[in-house]
């Protein structure tokens, strides 16, 4: 296993960890939301960048 995967695993479990923690606070719609608006800011800073 080389250091890529273990790094991939241990950010996976803790974004899993945190989602349960959103779920016990009850602000996992929260949580989902910040997540669509990084995936979003993420796309359109890229396109602006690639040119």
């Amino acid at each position: 296993m080389n250091l890529k995967k273990v790094e991939s695993l241990l950010y996976k479990t803790g974004r899993a960890l945190g989602d349960l923690n959103a779920i016990k606070n009850g602000t996992f719609h929260e949580r989902l939301a910040r997540r669509a608006v990084k995936k979003v800011v993420n796309r359109v800073t890229g396109r602006i960048f690639k040119i």
